[in-house]
């Protein structure tokens, strides 16, 4: 437990931290959290950054399926800020060392043509808010201190995020519809939804993320943009990776003869794609 007078204390240091790109070393000297508290440090963070000119530019959800809220020692999806200061487009290059331990997801993202009430959480009251949809990277400082459980900790570090690659935008589908999504990394395929619904599948954690923000006063706003969550872990980027049998290269029709095909390597291109809607890409150098 700690002192609420010590909340902008670590929340200096926390920022701080963040922007050398060592994120979290309060956690490594034993800082442990309640999650109520992690959530006040978090906020205490965003009101410094929004204090020296930073613009809130939505909100995330982190944690959406049951693997990624065990692997966090968790029984609820998270939320964190998105600042505008860290958003990209389509086919921006990126520095590795600007990121610590760079991971990424691939989700879909909304944004909102109008505010969403807090009184109406209903499904279909925010569908009809979706203004348009995305395809996007999430990129994540994928570094924990902890010892299990860590929910704390990825909380107070704004549920690791660290900004986003969005595609165009398009029109939110007009009738429920089922969307496909791949993540790409150095032409291999790695991660492959299919049938995910929308808006039930895809949108089924804003309900949750409004009445959250409700409980200390925010709200979802026109022109707000929001990561609807990720379907799978963090992939790291900056470390080996290998690439298996179960991986298919893109234009390959033939995954091999099932035997293992290391081949280990620092990942550069990342790619997010849907038919429905639109790919979005990445390089790292």
């Amino acid at each position: 437990m700690v002192a609420p007078n010590d909340i902008p204390r670590l929340a200096e240091q926390m920022l701080h931290d963040y922007d050398i790109h060592t994120p979290g070393t309060l956690f490594a000297d034993g800082l442990r959290l309640s999650i109520n508290e992690a959530y006040l440090l978090q906020t205490r963070v965003a009101e410094l950054r929004a204090r020296r000119g930073e613009q809130l530019a939505g909100y995330k959800i982190g944690c959406v399926c049951a693997s990624n809220q065990q692997s966090n020692g968790l029984s609820h999806p998270v939320y964190g800020r998105l600042w505008a200061s860290e958003e990209y487009a389509d086919a921006v290059t990126l520095a590795r060392n600007a990121f610590a331990n760079l991971a990424i997801e691939g989700e879909i993202a909304v944004s909102l043509r109008h505010d969403i009430e807090p009184e109406n959480t209903s499904l279909s009251h925010i569908t009809d808010a979706v203004d348009q949809v995305f395809t996007v990277i999430e990129l994540h400082n994928l570094v924990f201190h902890s010892d299990h459980p860590r929910g704390a900790e990825l909380i107070a570090n704004n549920a690791i995020h660290a900004g986003v690659v969005y595609s165009r935008g398009v029109p939110p589908p007009e009738t429920p519809t089922d969307i496909e999504l791949s993540v790409v990394l150095d032409g291999h395929i790695v991660e492959h939804w299919l049938s995910r619904r929308w808006p039930d599948d895809v949108l089924r954690a804003l309900p949750w993320l409004v009445a959250e923000l409700a409980k200390n006063e925010q709200r979802l706003k026109a022109g707000h943009k929001v990561l609807t969550g990720a379907w799978g872990p963090p992939l790291t980027l900056d470390r080996p990776h290998s690439v298996d049998s179960s991986e298919t290269p893109i234009g390959s029709s033939d995954p091999g003869n099932g035997s293992s095909r290391p081949r280990r390597h620092v990942i550069e291109h990342v790619k997010v794609g849907s038919p429905l809607l639109s790919n979005v890409t990445a390089s790292i150098s």
